[in-house]
């Protein structure tokens, strides 16, 4: 297997987290967008979006960061990391397509208008950590879910929320950014 993958991303820095937590054996590419490796023919044809991250699986190539994430629980079932009964399969979808509308947009309209996005933040901070009561993880156990949500607030964005009334959250958000994977793909700037 092999990711196409452009680290500083969130949609990126999940799937290498939980690649190099787990030890999965995935080769990891690094694009370079400077070159517009994203732009070949080539690499279009494996995801007509133009985009980062690819998941490569023989003649199999798979899109969509929260669909590669599933995908790597299923084939490395010893992550433990994708629930196989169908109740706790649809509580980890719950909070990935939650991830991919109302945490995102919540993130990306702080970065904009902080004042404006305080009552989005505040709901889904507050469900957040309301899930977060008396468990380390999301879903109970670590998840793709704690993979797909965390990113984003470990991020330059996310980091810059003031998380100090929701500390269910922030002490979540520190057990992630020790786990392995996380510590790994923190994102060092060439020169630094």
């Amino acid at each position: 297997m092999k990711l196409y993958s452009f680290s500083p991303t969130p949609n990126n820095r999940k799937i290498e987290a939980f690649i190099k937590h787990f030890d999965l054996p995935v080769e990891i590419h690094s694009m370079g967008f400077k070159e517009q490796e994203n732009r070949t023919k080539a690499y279009l044809k494996m995801n007509p979006m133009g985009k980062a991250p690819v998941l490569e699986d023989g003649d199999f190539t798979l899109w969509e960061s929260n669909a590669i994430l599933c995908y790597l629980a299923t084939m490395f079932p010893k992550t433990n990391a994708l629930p196989t009964d169908p109740q706790g399969r649809a509580n980890v979808d719950r909070w990935l397509y939650w991830q991919a509308f109302h945490w995102i947009n919540m993130i990306i309209a702080f970065r904009n208008e902080p004042e404006k996005a305080a009552k989005d933040l505040e709901l889904n901070l507050g469900l957040l950590n309301k899930q977060l009561d008396d468990q380390d993880y999301i879903c109970g156990e670590l998840s793709v879910v704690d993979f797909a949500v965390s990113p984003y607030a470990l991020g330059r964005h996310g980091s810059a929320i003031d998380y100090t009334n929701y500390p269910n959250v922030q002490a979540w958000l520190n057990r992630c950014n020790e786990l392995k994977g996380f510590v790994e793909t923190v994102f060092k700037p060439s020169g630094t």
